[in-house]
């Protein structure tokens, strides 16, 4: 991420931190904005000088949430053999209940829809810069492109999938299925 004032990282801290907690106690749509910034003991003026609303809060707090993601998935990938949509998935699996919990009930609003797409989009950008590329011919990049793109969407795809599924199946065997899904991509 870009380098922020330290009263602005703090700021920002405050409220994504009050923000992991008062969606442990309730439905987003009776979160407001004054409770948070009471919470994060920030003035309502500030945060509505980084955010127009709590849509767009909500918006900062996933591409936060994913980057956080995608950086444990970098390093743990580099740590031990996984691969790195594995390693993505799993850490998808594990936020399942607070931070997708909190997308699947305001996906009605359309910018969150798009965040998905967001994703999607961060997770081909992070591939592309943890995968080597010994060829730049167009037609390789392309190729990549493509993958990453279908990797990404199977990727979410499935965790939408355990979601509904997960009464049915352990997330042990969704992981599994989600590795032998991947390596047939190969």
């Amino acid at each position: 991420m870009e380098y922020l004032d330290l009263r602005v990282q703090k700021t920002y801290k405050a409220l994504i931190e009050t923000f992991n907690h008062l969606l442990q106690e309730k439905e987003f749509d009776k979160i407001s904005v004054t409770e948070i910034c009471d919470m994060a003991m920030i003035r309502r003026p500030t945060f509505y000088k980084h955010f127009i609303d709590k849509y767009d809060f909500v918006s900062y707090f996933i591409k936060y949430k994913m980057n956080e993601i995608f950086d444990y998935a970098i390093n743990k990938s580099n740590e031990r053999e996984d691969n790195f949509f594995i390693i993505v998935f799993e850490q998808l699996l594990d936020y399942f209940d607070n931070f997708l919990h909190l997308i699947f009930n305001i996906q009605k609003n359309v910018n969150i829809i798009f965040e998905f797409e967001n994703v999607r989009e961060y997770g081909k950008s992070m591939l592309s810069s943890y995968i080597s590329k010994n060829d730049s011919s167009k037609n390789l990049t392309l190729q990549l492109s493509y993958k990453m793109q279908i990797i990404m969407s199977i990727t979410i795809q499935s965790v939408f999938w355990y979601k509904e599924n997960k009464n049915h199946i352990s997330r042990d065997e969704a992981t599994e299925l989600y590795k032998k899904t991947l390596a047939r991509l190969r």
